[in-house]
């Protein structure tokens, strides 16, 4: 439904006045429905922000125990005007973060507030309803702005990164926010405060008013490519395409169909905001790419909003992110960007895990302990395969007590399929898939950040290869960035320890948080959106539990 929000505000404030007429600014009773089950107000306001998704957050006894606080039974915390006004533009602003105001019972408050408009006096009971509707307002929408309004447990499981811990006592929030006049910056300081969710909102905005003045239409060529270079009326219809999103692009008016290079320009920045090789050339992705909906963009827009209402707040001072959809790690000092490197990650079947961990040390010419799923799944058959197979690796079988055993003396056909009672460790070297350097941190997934010798991956702009770890371009920058204030270690040092060949585990001064995550839409600070690929077909989930009702239907 859309909101007449002049209108909307108008009816509020005869609201107000109803309220101010009716109860005189003295005490009252709530109806009787809402005086009893004492026990179950206490639980419903010891718990952590109600479980989001819609609906009724608070049990109605609420209203009665937050107004009893203060001594002043059943009196009303809804007859300020001013008060009223904010929190229904809060909730008609919900979009702007990606919600929707009718989660936050916009409909049932403005048919209400019409029948107490419409009434000669308004019955205590519609004022109650009024008094609980516009109360679990307030409680869903900060729930939902504090802590995201799904449940990313359910939603997405495998996302353990740090979350928001905002650490309210929420009776105590919502007792003293009831009894403030100042709803709407409360409401904006539980915003995640991260440049990126700003940014994101940006680019919502802009979505949003193309959306409003048509989109964009569907564009299609008869051609199996267009290039810089060729004429063809199809080029003129790529070029009206992609002023849309990307402003208008200047052309002879003699040359309207002629591929120039301006359009060549954009074409490559159409690609990369979109995770597609910026060639210049559309063929069939780009062309996919081009037909995306307007709606379909805005939906990951939203999705990734509800990501970052999922994130801690505080990152650190100085952090890594790695963004799965991106292909990218960055290095992060006061949310501005120090480094970036590309990076490749887990594939579709062995995905990289969402998670924070805290990078404590390094490791040069690091050994690689073959992992249990990779020992059963690529070792052993390549070692059925072909005998050499780990000579030719430069691996070793060991016992667990270090000791080696010769590959002999296993029967591999049936050790692929029982308990291995070895570890198989590939030593330093060029065919190592650690690379040079590898970095730690701790976690329950086996995963680090490492060097790799397969630099030819790099040039792929989807690079989803590895078994899960993080492998990135430029492991001896990033060292050397976190070495910068370790004076024992200059560029130099680093790297003759590197060319020596031999294992050197470095333990970092300071200890740096790494955050893993999976952002599939993001922009920059001029609201710019970029989007990544759902390689891991993650967002079809969080979009439809974002757009489902109270009911449990999708909207």
């Amino acid at each position: 439904m859309e909101v007449n929000r002049t209108t909307n505000l108008v009816s509020v404030l005869v609201f107000a006045v109803i309220i101010v007429l009716f109860t005189g600014g003295t005490s009252r009773r709530i109806s009787k429905e809402s005086s009893d089950n004492t026990a179950a107000v206490n639980d419903s306001l010891n718990e952590a922000p109600p479980t989001p998704g819609g609906g009724m957050a608070i049990n109605p006894d609420i209203i009665k125990r937050l107004y009893e606080k203060r001594g002043d039974l059943f009196s009303p915390k809804w007859d300020n005007g001013e008060k009223i006004v904010q929190l229904i533009t809060a909730i008609n602003n919900a979009p702007a973060d990606g919600l929707i105001p009718d989660d936050y019972h916009l409909s049932d408050i403005e048919r209400l507030t019409e029948k107490m408009v419409l009434s000669d006096e308004p019955a205590v009971e519609d004022i109650d309803r009024m008094e609980l509707l516009l109360s679990d307002a307030l409680f869903l929408l900060s729930s939902h702005l504090a802590a995201g309004r799904t449940d990313h447990e359910t939603v997405d499981p495998q996302w353990k990164a740090s979350g928001r811990s905002l650490k309210k006592n929420w009776s105590i929030y919502i007792d003293s926010t009831l009894n403030t006049n100042n709803i709407t910056e409360i409401l904006q300081n539980l915003t995640p405060r991260h440049r990126d969710y700003a940014n994101l909102k940006k680019a919502l905005v802009e979505y949003r008013q193309l959306e409003a003045m048509g989109g964009w239409g569907s564009f299609s060529t008869g051609l199996p490519k267009l290039e810089k270079g060729m004429r063809h009326p199809d080029v003129s219809l790529l070029r009206k395409r992609l002023a849309i999103t990307q402003g208008f692009i200047e052309f002879e008016p003699e040359d309207e169909d002629l591929f120039d290079q301006a359009l060549h320009d954009q074409v490559v920045v159409f690609q990369k905001r979109n995770g597609l090789e910026d060639d210049g050339i559309v063929g069939k992705s780009t062309v996919a790419a081009l037909n995306i909906p307007i709606k379909d963009r805005i939906e990951t827009i939203e999705a990734n909003l509800e990501r970052w209402r999922w994130i801690s707040d505080d990152l650190g001072d100085s952090y890594i992110m790695v963004n799965a959809a991106d292909f990218e790690l960055q290095a992060r000092e006061n949310e501005v960007q120090a480094f970036q490197t590309r990076a490749i990650v887990g594939s579709s079947e062995r995905q990289t895990p969402v998670f924070s961990a805290l990078m404590k040390y390094m490791v040069l010419n690091p050994e690689w302990v073959v992992p249990p799923k990779i020992l059963k799944l690529d070792v052993m058959p390549e070692v059925i395969k072909d005998s050499a197979y780990l000579v030719k690796k430069n691996m070793k079988i060991l016992k667990m007590d270090g000791s080696e055993v010769e590959s002999s003396s296993i029967d591999w056909k049936h050790a692929s399929q029982r308990s291995f009672p070895y570890m198989i460790r590939q030593e330093p070297g060029q065919a190592n898939p650690l690379g040079k350097i590898k970095f730690m941190f701790t976690n329950d997934y086996d995963v680090y950040i490492h060097d790799t010798p397969s630099r030819w991956l790099f040039t792929r702009n989807i690079r989803s290869f590895s078994s899960g770890c993080i492998r990135i371009e430029n492991a001896l920058q990033l060292a050397q960035y976190l070495l910068k204030d370790d004076h024992e270690w200059s560029p130099d040092r680093l790297q003759e320890a590197i060319d020596k060949g031999l294992k050197r585990t470095i333990v970092l001064k300071k200890p740096v948080p790494v955050h893993i995550l999976y952002l599939t839409a993001w922009a920059d600070d001029n609201g710019t959106a970029y989007f990544g690929k759902d390689i891991y077909d993650r967002d079809k989930k969080l979009i439809n539990a974002l757009k489902q009702g109270p009911d449990g239907k999708i909207r």
